[in-house]
Formats: structure tokens, sequence, C-alpha cells
């Protein structure tokens, strides 16, 4: 059962009925409406102001009650009693059971890859997955899947079971529980695991193939041990060595487990008595904690990252674990393989024995605006400047309510790139007042107060207890409701006022504004897990290597994420807000984000390699829009416009968005299909298609933007001044080089035969800068300095 929270004083728990509900879908939960409680006697309730009503760090302060109007996430939650006092996580595979309490009544899944499952009233359903199919998904055509393949159900003969709820979480993997007049189940998921471990009270427990359209067939049974197929699918039924199967002939396996109450089901790679046996080995070695550990290695610029299992022996002395590796780990280490398989979503799944193991990945830099190497007409530069900053440097979005959290973000991005313009062009006046107005609106959100001392109820965060999150009020694209996307809004708030702490250090102190700024990088990037307040790296997947921006973690697909670009852009701002503040754990986070979602983007969303997207006649793109748990989708939540459905993994195009030109063949290739698409004449964010083929042909890029540049309107991130800046510079230094790297963080290398350096330094003293090439520059205090060789 489910009771009612202590610390946080919630309601009794129950369903909540959202799942299917995604990041970004339009229409669906997509904007911060009034809720029913917007009455005049709500607003009145809302005119006086108590302690309690607020909290403060340094100057800064949020509400901790929620606005009358707003919407939050629900006050019901499927979560045991002796984790509720915990955040709650989101954005994860598994998420769907803490918003369900059954899942198959709304046609949730648990992705933990390679296995599939789900809950239902007759207990723990549990499958694999499918060969590739395209057709149409929730965002719309051009949706490639690996459909879900559920075969049996695990449970107790006649019984029903209530609900499912969540007892225990690690890094990556979830306990939940199952309870029913007959006997409870305590099942555990693994992510990359091929194993589901249950834990039985009750007899006798029963496996019933009662999902698929095949029959079992069996082809060992040892007592114990039984090895079967459904079609193409392979499964192990491991039970304690002196107990016994029993089966009816008619697909359902049945056994008391002997003195033990645990059981272990397997998705087996292939069928025969070796895989039995090898992965019987295991089998009783339930993985009872999963733990990530991560280093940013300065002087090599790499990032090492370490996988732990811990295990529990039911019986005999077996440890460690069998194990499923995603590309972006099996092609980063030195682990040997098993020699099995699996196939999924992301490509090939290499599999191994291990306890732990640890894969290395390159950190290749990134600056806080691209380097003044001229190239560029100087009044011609300084007119877009102008044009850019003499009406409203933060202005209204274009979108539903155009002072919420995502349009007001964007603005700080234009700005935040407008200040090194300025700077550049030593129009020092104009930069300071592009920072006094990001300076002026982030104090506005960043207190609970209106200007009246009332209760702020719009440009306000406001912190919900029992899912341990910071709201910002008001927000689209289910952002309060469901906390889709808060690594993509507060990013872009987290740029802002990391490039305000650049220039004014002051500012950002803890005991100034600095404070409620890394409130923002906890809500969405939380490294501490022992923190009672947000839960452990909200977006970022552990496991998968990258984030995913569905907050209820979606329905029969998964979670899914379009926009790999945007939760780039709030890891390096990360990185930045570490430098500039002199915060070298915060800035080790950001390095280690930044680089596992830029690999995960080249390895997924590009497929760069070509060896994760579907080789299907009916997939023909060189990129996808989203990631799925289950696939991929070529489209976007709003639109099919070739422009914006590449577009959409380049945004905001910046300093830390050079890895996008890392394989220029790539960019050339990707660009072209875009081109090919709208028979070469863009009319949607022709900007970002500019910007993006600076990366692998800056003269074809200018020439283009000569050609239109004064009559295209900049897509509202950016500006004609920024764009103009991008293409002169990157006409003068080409692309960045994949070869060297540096030992600072804000460094990076550009060209082939003749090569640009160019590092920042954000401390008050000179310092040097060395790159694997041998090549040192020095670099001032402040300074953004660049070199020839």
């Amino acid at each position: 059962m489910v009771g009612k929270c202590s610390r946080r004083s919630l309601l009794a728990i129950g369903t909540t009925g959202v799942t299917g509900v995604i990041a970004g879908c339009s229409g669906i939960g997509t904007t911060d409406e009034p809720a029913d409680d917007d009455s005049t006697e709500a607003n009145q309730a809302e005119a006086g102001t108590d302690d309690e009503d607020i909290g403060a760090v340094g100057k800064a302060s949020y509400r901790t009650t929620k606005p009358a109007v707003r919407q939050e996430p629900p006050t019901e939650v499927y979560v045991a009693e002796e984790r509720r006092d915990d955040p709650l996580p989101t954005n994860n595979w598994w998420g769907s059971l803490v918003w369900e309490g059954h899942l198959l009544e709304s046609d949730a899944s648990l992705w933990s890859h390679p296995l599939v499952s789900s809950t239902g009233p007759q207990g723990f359903v549990i499958g694999g997955q499918g060969e590739w199919e395209v057709g149409s998904g929730p965002a719309g055509p051009n949706f490639a899947t690996r459909p879900i393949e559920l075969a049996a159900t695990v449970g107790f003969d006649g019984a029903t079971f209530d609900e499912s709820v969540v007892t225990d979480w690690t890094d990556w993997s979830v306990s939940f529980a199952m309870e029913s007049s007959n006997g409870r189940i305590d099942a555990t998921l693994v992510r990359g695991s091929p194993y589901a471990y249950l834990r039985v009270d009750g007899d006798p427990v029963t496996v019933a193939f009662d999902q698929a359209d095949a029959d079992p067939s069996v082809w060992v049974d040892d007592g114990s041990t039984i090895g079967l197929s459904v079609g193409d699918t392979h499964y192990g039924l491991y039970a304690p060595s002196e107990a016994e199967w029993s089966f009816d002939g008619d697909g359902t396996f049945s056994s008391s487990l002997g003195d033990g109450e645990y059981l272990t089901v397997a998705l087996l790679p292939e069928a025969g008595e070796e895989v039995l046996e090898t992965f019987g080995a295991y089998a009783h070695a339930h993985v009872v904690d999963t733990r990530l550990d991560w280093e940013y290695d300065e002087s090599t610029s790499e990032v090492h990252t370490t996988y732990h299992f811990e295990t529990e022996a039911m019986e005999g002395d077996a440890s460690g674990t069998i194990t499923g590796m995603f590309p972006h780990q099996h092609e980063y280490t030195d682990e040997q393989p098993l020699g099995y398989t699996f196939d999924s979503p992301r490509g090939t799944m290499e599999t191994i024995e291990t306890s732990s193991y640890r894969v290395t990945h390159t950190y290749h830099g990134i600056l806080p605006h691209l380097p003044d190497v001229g190239g560029y007409d100087r009044d011609r530069l300084a007119s877009y400047l102008s044009e850019a900053t003499n009406g409203q440097i933060i202005r209204p979005g274009q979108e539903g309510d155009g002072e919420g959290a995502y349009w007001t973000g964007k603005n700080f991005n234009r700005a935040s790139d407008l200040v090194g313009i300025a700077q550049h062009l030593g129009d020092e006046e104009r930069a300071q007042q592009i920072l006094d107005t990001m300076r002026e609106r982030l104090e506005d959100w960043f207190q609970a107060t209106d200007d009246d001392g009332q209760l702020a109820q719009s440009r306000v965060f406001y912190y919900n207890e029992l899912w341990g999150t910071l709201i910002a009020y008001p927000a689209l694209h289910g952002a309060p409701e469901f906390l889709n996307d808060h690594h993509f809004h507060y990013g872009y708030y987290l740029r802002g006022a990391a490039e305000i702490a650049r220039n004014d250090p002051d500012w950002a102190a803890e005991s100034e504004w600095g404070g409620m700024v890394e409130l923002l990088i906890r809500d969405f990037a939380n490294p501490d897990r022992d923190d009672d307040t947000f839960p452990f790296l909200r977006t970022f997947d552990p496991y998968s290597g990258h984030s995913w921006a569905g907050g209820a973690s979606g329905g029969a697909f998964g979670n899914n994420q379009e926009s790999s670009s945007e939760a780039i852009n709030a890891y390096a701002a990360i990185i930045q807000w570490g430098e500039y503040t002199d915060d070298e754990e915060l800035r080790d986070l950001g390095v280690f984000l930044y680089t596992r979602e830029v690999n995960a983007a080249r390895e997924y969303w590009f497929d760069e390699d070509g060896d994760s997207l579907p080789v299907l006649d009916e997939w023909q793109f060189d990129q996808t829009t989203m990631v799925w748990d289950s696939g991929v989708a070529y489209t976007t939540w709003w639109t099919d416009h070739p422009e914006p459905v590449h577009g959409i993994n380049w945004l905001p195009l910046g300093g830390h968005s050079l890895y996008l030109g890392l394989d220029d063949a790539y960019a050339d290739a990707n660009y072209g299909t875009v081109e090919d698409a709208v028979d070469g004449t863009f009319s949607y964010w022709e900007d970002l298609l500019w910007k993006y083929r600076a990366l692998s042909d800056p003269d074809d890029a200018m020439g283009q933007f000569d050609a239109d540049g004064d009559a295209y309107d900049p897509e509202f991130g950016d500006s004609r001044a920024h764009t103009y800046h991008w293409l002169a510079t990157f006409r003068r230094v080409g692309s960045p080089d994949p070869t060297i790297t540096a030992d600072a963080p804000l460094a990076v290398v550009f060209g082939d035969d003749e090569r640009t350096y160019a590092a920042y330094n954000p401390d008050d003293e000179e310092t040097i800068v060395s790159f694997s090439d041998g090549t040192t520059i020095v670099v001032g205090p402040g300074e953004l300095a660049t070199a020839q060789g």
C-alpha cells in the first residue's frame, strides 16, 4: 500500500493518468495554463507573504508555495514510504512507475534494454524487442521503432495485483513491489542488463507465456532451470537450485522455489545449453546497487567514466554480473566482450562479465565566444550589433506565453553572444548595457516577490518539495506539470548567468546571486546523491550516456529527447559557470556531462560512424531528430520542414558548438541533405543553416549570407551580428581540429595545415595553456588569446 508522505505532508497516493504525455508534444500538456483554482478567491489568497512561503539563498529567493493559478506535477505518486522523503527521480527510463499504478493500463513500458517490461493487474510482464519497423509515431511520420514483444506474466495463479510501487533506485536500476492477496513480488531492473531479478513471497509463482502469439518451445529443462524460445526470442528461467519447474503444457510454468524466495528471468541472445549456462552463472547474483563515477583528466583532456555493480549472491558465491554495453560504451573501453550480443535501438549491445568497467572519451574543449581573428568589416559588424541592441534586448517570445522560461532563456543566449562581439569591437559601453539588462531580468526571476512585496505569480521559481524540483512560471512544453525540458530551459538561464559571472565575479558569489544559479544547476544536474533537495543527475541517464527530455518518461515508446544541442548547451554552461566561479567540482561535472552528451549526439543523433541508425529501405536519413527509448524519429514536435528537422539539433550555435565540425565531411553531407530537400532555397532558420555550413565550407556560407544577410529574420535566440561574426571567423580559421586537445577546459584548435590555437583564461593571473601537439600559448587574465601554428 502507498501511504502518506511524512516530510512533505502530502496526500495519499493514487493514479495520475498522464502516461503518454511527452516532452514538447504540441497540444498535450504543453502550456502552463491556469489551474482549476484560477479564481478571485485564489488570487486573494496570494495577497500576503509569510516566511514559510519563501526560500532564501543569498539575495535571491524562490517560492515554497505554488502560485494558485499555476500547474505542478501530481501530489500523488507510487513510491513506497521508505523512499518518499527522497527527491523523486524523473526524466529517466523507469519514471512512469512513479506516475502510474499499472503501466499496461496506459500502454506504458519500461525499456531497460535489452529487456522490455511492464506491470499490470495480473503481475509483472516481461519481453523483448522486435525488428525495426517504420511508420508514424507520437510526433508524426518517419518514426523507426523496434516494437515491444511482451511474452510472459510473472504472478500467482488467479491473483490480482492492486498496483506497483517503487521501493528503491540506484544510478541506473529501479526496484518496485507488486502485492496481491496471494502474495508479493519485488522486481529489480537494471539498465543494460538481460536479467529481471525477482523476490517472491507467495507459493507457487507462475510464469505464464500469455502475452505472445507463439507458444513457448522448451529446449532445456534440468529442473530448476528452463531454456525456452518464443518465436525468435529466447529466455532463461532460473529458480533456486533445489527448486523445480512444472509446465502445464499450455504456456504456464510454476514453481514453489524450494527453500528460496527468489527467481531470475533472463533474456538470452540465442538458444542453446552453453548460453543458458553462461548467463545462469550470474543469474542468482542479484544486482543491488549501481554507481557511476567520473573523472576529468585536465592534462590529457580525457573523461573517464566508471560503472560499478554491487551484487548479492542469493546462492553460491558468484559476484559480478553480465551486462550489455551500448556503442558509446563498448567502443571506448578495453573490456573484452563476452561474444554474445543483443540488437537495440542504439545499435549492437556487446556483453561483458564485470563488476566494474571504465570508458574513456576525449573532451575537445569549448570557448566562451569565438575568438577575434578579424576577417570581418568592423563597420558592418557594428551596425549589426546596434540593430540587435537598440530595440529590446530581452523581448517576448513567439509562442504561447512569450514571457515564459524557454523564450526568456533564448534571450539570454542571444544577449550573451552579443557581449563578446561588443568587446571584440571595443564597445565596452554597449557590452555593459547588455550585461545590465540580463542582470536585471535574471534578478527579477530570482525573487519570490514582485515590486509590491507580494508573492510573485509570474517570472518566479517555485520549489516543489515532493518531487524535489524548481519549477519556473510561466513555462511551456509541460515543464511545470510533467517536469519536461528543465535542462533546456535552465541551461539558457545558466548561460546568461555565466556570462555575467565572467564579467562580474562578485555578482556570482553565493551570498549575492550565485546561490540561486547553483540551485538551477542542482535541479537538472545535481552531482550529489546525498542531497535531500534534488535528485541525482535528473535529466542525464548515466547508462545511456545522454539526457532525456520527458519528465514523466513517456508511454509505450519510452522516453525521448529532441534537441541534443540544447542539452549540450546546458552542460557547456555548467563548465563556464564552474570556471568563472572557481568551482572545480562543478566545472568537472560540466565537462563530464558535456563530453558524454556530445559523444551521444555524434553517435546516436548524427550516427557519424554509421552503426546506430536503422539500415532500412524505408529509412534513408543521415540523422535522427529525436532519440526514443524504442527508436528514432525524423521530424519535430511542431513541423516536418527539413530545416528545423535538422536545425533543432544544432541550436544554439556558439563557442560550445564546435563539436558539430569535428567531422567536417559529415557536416558537409548533412548540410547537403537539407539543401537538397529544399532545392537550395532556405526559408526557415536560414542563419542556422549558414552557420552550420561554415563548419565545412565557410566561403559558401558567407556568400549566401552576403546575398541575403540583410533580409532574413534571425532565429529568436540568435542575431545578425553573431551570424556575421561566426561566418567571418570560420572563413579565417577553418573547422575545429579533432586531433589536438589542450590542458585547459576553455581551449580549442582550428584548421588543418595552418592551425589557430585559441584559449580563454578566466583567472586574474597570466597562465600558459599547453596543447597535445606541443604548442603552448601565454594567455593573460580575462583574455581570449590566439596563436598561429
